[in-house]
């Protein structure tokens, strides 16, 4: 490993040693090249959760994301948005936001550059396709996809809950093997 990988690494931890989650679980893998936790103290990880690269977690309305939840690059989640309520004054006149949380049940995966607004529950067993922006509540077991996100199918369910029983490797063991870290030219 040269010099230049070695002090970056060590740069990315000093940077995001004092992020504090209102609960972390055990063998949480982040990749904090360019993410931003908005309001770290209302998000609640849950266990073998990965976030990947250049995430955007707005937690203002909070954030709780369950067990082996999968997030690909670049996912932004939104727990607030702007007052844009014609009755009252809204923008650009004020400066009012409304919150709601966002829930993300257990085993769920998240596309790269999913874009999830506030209010929204994303039901077990779930899958969000690439690209997708959900605006709202997506069904256990389903796979959604678009803009907005509309349900495609549901996933093998009875498949599911067996390889559910069975003992497999959390996320963080799965990326502790090299062999699944190499490039195909090596």
């Amino acid at each position: 490993m040269s010099i230049r990988k070695i002090i970056y690494k060590i740069l990315l931890k000093i940077k995001y040693r004092n992020i504090k989650f209102k609960k972390e679980g055990r063998n949480c893998l982040y990749r904090y090249l360019n993410s931003v936790f908005s309001s770290p103290q209302n998000i609640e990880l849950g266990d073998n959760v990965s976030i990947g690269p250049k995430a955007d977690f707005d937690a203002a309305g909070g954030i709780k994301i369950g067990n082996g939840v999968i997030f690909a690059p670049e996912v932004i989640i939104y727990s607030r948005n702007h007052n844009y309520d014609v009755d009252l004054q809204a923008l650009p006149f004020d400066n009012v936001c409304w919150l709601s949380s966002v829930k993300i049940e257990d085993y769920v995966w998240v596309g790269r550059r999913c874009i999830i607004l506030p209010g929204v529950t994303i039901g077990k067993g779930a899958v969000i396709a690439a690209g997708s922006v959900v605006v709202k509540d997506v069904e256990p077991f389903a796979v959604v996809g678009g803009n907005p996100a509309k349900f495609i199918k549901y996933r093998n369910i009875e498949r599911f809950k067996q390889l559910e029983k069975e003992e497999n490797p959390s996320v963080y063991e799965r990326f502790k093997h090299k062999k699944l870290l190499k490039k195909k030219d090596e």
